[in-house]
């Protein structure tokens, strides 16, 4: 399996359109789940010009693991983080 870096190299960005622009960086993903997101801090590559997020397969699993945790009702697994309130 390629690592992210190597993913990365020479990619052409979908969004600006632009090559060699990403790096690698830190990022929070949300994912809504019916009522309910969970956020997962995931590597990612970022396009230093126009901000687009590309994930590679170890971030993905990342994110469904979170998912299916929620779905599955394991709040226990995953930290509290406050309420949301929509008016």
């Amino acid at each position: 399996m390629a690592t992210l870096e190597a993913m990365l190299e020479g990619l052409q960005c979908p969004r600006c359109g632009r090559e060699n622009t990403y790096v690698v960086r830190d990022i929070e993903w949300t994912q809504k789940v019916d009522v309910n997101t969970v956020t997962v801090t995931v590597r990612a590559g970022v396009c230093t010009n126009c901000g687009e997020e590309a994930l590679d397969s170890v971030a993905t699993r990342t994110i469904q693991a979170a998912v299916d945790k929620l779905r599955a009702g394991a709040y226990t697994e995953l930290a509290h983080m406050g309420e949301a309130y929509h008016a």
